[in-house]
């Protein structure tokens, strides 16, 4: 082997600054220790003491230097780890470790839970399991990744060149590496064939399937690998063909990715994509690391997959039993197709020139008399001796049926564009790969937004309270107030911001709002997934009721609008129980919208007569402005995350687009008010 250039990491010495790794080395040495425990002390004595990414380098280019200058111990080491795999089962360890089970996803979940609370005994005699006994501390993947990508293929190459002094256990290995290979072909092919992805992709139905032909070549690709123990000289390798029809499988599972993206997926159908492309990336380095036997070419660049496969299953294996990783891992997947929808939605709420500004102050003007009235319906059948919760079904059936009609007559409800536009946003971000690159593309699109969202609040407001004030005045003349004194009062002290936790409470409908538009997102997935218009249209009794025609009509209408009724529906009912139960359990739980609180100041300001001390006048109107900013930031930022992360964008990398806004702000603030040219 040739000599290690020390100079590499810069060090002149020869002698370990890690004694507790020299100790486990020279153990190593000696031998007669079962490599389970060797190979776990040796990480232990490398873990740094602090979390400090220098210090991990620091310690991995010493150990690497100790090797380098101590050919025993690095033949020791080599020695150690291949008797580690000889020993043990590996097959699971190349086909489960860091790869989604085939349970399905509630199955996975209960098992997760149940494991979380009495954790499973890991099997010493088990690859897969001995990962945990290995690497045992919660921060070892952390330090392990801050290790440079050259380091850890110099650690590779260092362990790729020692030698078995026991050929039967090179033949182990082998034997169950190829083992492997062969199990994960079937398990692709299997998954290839799944009626869930065949209904997306039907051409895998037609011809022949590449996971099937896939499965075949691997068989082939194994059988002359096993002759290749037995008769080294005879043996043909070649994995071209394989890594070729890898290729056209991945190609499928994409179609039918699109295809979901566009008719709607499920949570069965992505946990298959994804596990499917999982087995895919393993069988596709499985297959080069046989390879590499006999190309050593190969060696290089597989150090690095290797490092980065060895990467993975430590991840997987450490977050087995995490039901934070597990949800964020498949319902960022979901929600990316949730998302898709909810932006195509989002175009709708976002106004670029004054045409549009102007039907998006006329629609939000029309919400604004809807709120007003549905205001109205709320106060007057509020009752001190009605039950708690059946006020609160009471109200909920108020607010949903108000919100229904508003959707259905194309009317806005300020608040509920958030959610949608923030998805449109992240849309963009995708285009652009996940970077920031056309920032001024994404500034022109938030200012757009902005000037979209204030225009639907001051629609709403500006209808709202003075309609609930002409309302309140005439009945005031006619049939005296409306609301006695003493509630007036009240109402007003529910919007100061200052009296009571209002702001908290419009964080409240804020989370509401959001948690409103993935409901809108999903029912809109699953009604393209489960041809919903279709499938209405051609119900016999609803056929036989309104003609074959008029059905085909409603069920093209409810494909079109499912998504947006549940949502307008489940926000209704959010609004009216929130309170019952915050009532009910003695919790801070209530709920404040912009504008219902501004019908509620024009109801409560009428039926006082305007005798209202100014400084309370202006702590409520300024209770309303803020409740619509919480409102809208609440629902906007949850919305933009979920958004973000679905497409791979952290939601850190907006920060760039804080100084171009500023400088707008600063340069042309009428743009965010009202937009210029016609």
């Amino acid at each position: 082997m040739a000599s290690f250039p020390l100079s590499l990491f810069g060090r002149k010495e020869e002698q370990s600054a890690l004694p507790a790794v020299e100790a486990v080395l020279a153990r190593m040495v000696a031998g007669g220790e079962d490599p389970l425990v060797l190979t776990a002390a040796f990480i232990d004595a490398l873990r740094p003491p602090r979390r400090s990414p220098a210090d991990a380098v620091a310690r991995c280019r010493e150990m690497l230097e100790l090797l380098a200058a101590q050919p025993r111990y690095r033949e020791a080491l080599s020695s150690t780890v291949r008797h580690l795999f000889a020993d043990r089962e590996q097959r699971r360890f190349y086909t489960e470790a860091g790869i989604l089970p085939n349970t399905g996803f509630f199955s996975e979940l209960r098992r997760k839970l149940v494991h979380k609370i009495l954790p499973e005994l890991p099997d010493q005699r088990d690859l897969k399991d001995c990962v945990h006994l290995v690497f045992s501390h919660p921060a070892d993947q952390r330090w392990i990744d801050e290790i440079p990508p050259r380091d850890k293929a110099v650690f590779w190459d260092f362990l790729s060149k020692g030698s078995f002094e026991e050929p039967d256990a090179a033949n182990r290995i082998t034997v169950q590496f190829l083992d492997s290979l062969v199990i994960l072909a079937h398990r692709t092919a299997a998954m290839g064939l799944e009626p869930e992805l065949l209904r997306v992709n039907p051409r895998l139905c037609t011809g022949e399937s590449p996971f099937i032909a896939l499965a075949a070549e691997v068989e082939q690709f194994v059988a002359g690998c096993r002759a290749d123990l037995l008769t080294p000289e005879q043996a043909v390798h070649d994995e071209r063909h394989i890594l070729v029809l890898l290729e056209q499988c991945r190609s499928a599972v994409n179609r039918a990715s699109q295809t979901a993206a566009s008719r709607g997926t499920s949570m069965p159908l992505t946990f298959l994509i994804v596990r499917l492309s999982q087995h895919l990336e393993r069988l596709e380095l499985l297959v080069k690391l046989m390879a590499v036997r006999f190309d050593p070419e190969l060696g290089e660049e597989l150090a690095k997959q290797w490092s980065d496969f060895l990467a993975e299953v430590l991840a997987g294996e450490r977050q087995r039993n995490s039901l934070r990783t597990y949800f964020a891992t498949l319902l960022e997947l979901v929600s990316l197709r949730i998302t898709e929808n909810a932006s195509r939605v989002g175009e709708h709420y976002i106004a670029r020139d004054r045409l549009e500004w102007l039907g998006i102050l006329r629609a939000a003007a029309g919400g604004g008399f809807f709120i007003a009235v549905m205001a109205l319906c709320k106060l007057l059948a509020s009752s001190p001796t009605r039950p708690i919760f059946a006020q609160g079904l009471l109200n909920s059936l108020i607010y949903a049926a108000g919100f229904a009609v508003i959707h259905v007559l194309h009317l806005i409800v300020a608040t509920k564009q958030p959610a949608m536009t923030a998805a449109t946003i992240a849309a963009t971000v995708s285009q652009a790969r996940g970077h920031l690159k056309d920032s001024e593309r994404l500034v022109a699109l938030i200012v757009d937004t902005v000037r979209s969202q204030l225009a639907a609040i001051a629609g709403n407001v500006l209808v709202a309270l003075p309609l609930a004030i002409a309302i309140g005045t005439a009945a005031s003349v006619n049939s005296g107030h409306l609301l006695p004194a003493a509630k007036s009062t009240a109402l007003l002290a529910e919007i100061d911001p200052l009296g009571n936790p209002a702001l908290l409470y419009a964080g409240v409908a804020g989370l509401w709002l959001f948690v409103a538009g993935l409901v809108s997102g999903y029912v809109d997935n699953m009604s393209a997934y489960s041809d919903l218009g279709a499938r209405v249209g051609r119900l016999g009794w609803l056929v036989k009721l309104l003609g074959g025609e008029r059905a085909e009509r409603l069920g093209s209408y409810l494909d079109r609008n499912a998504g947006g009724l549940a949502g307008n529906i489940f926000f209704g009912f959010a609004l009216g129980m929130t309170p019952a139960i915050g009532k009910a359990f003695g919790l801070p739980l209530d709920i404040r919208h912009i504008a219902f609180s501004a019908a509620t100041l024009g109801y409560a300001l009428s039926a006082l007569d305007w005798k209202v001390p100014l400084l309370t006048l202006a702590r409520c109107v300024s209770g309303v402005a803020m409740i619509g900013l919480v409102n809208l930031a609440v629902s906007f930022a949850l919305a933009l995350r979920v958004a973000l992360r679905s497409r791979g964008v952290q939601p850190h990398e907006g920060y760039a687009l804080l100084r171009p806004l500023w400088r707008t702000l600063l340069s042309q603030p009428a743009k965010f008010l009202y937009p210029a040219g016609k």
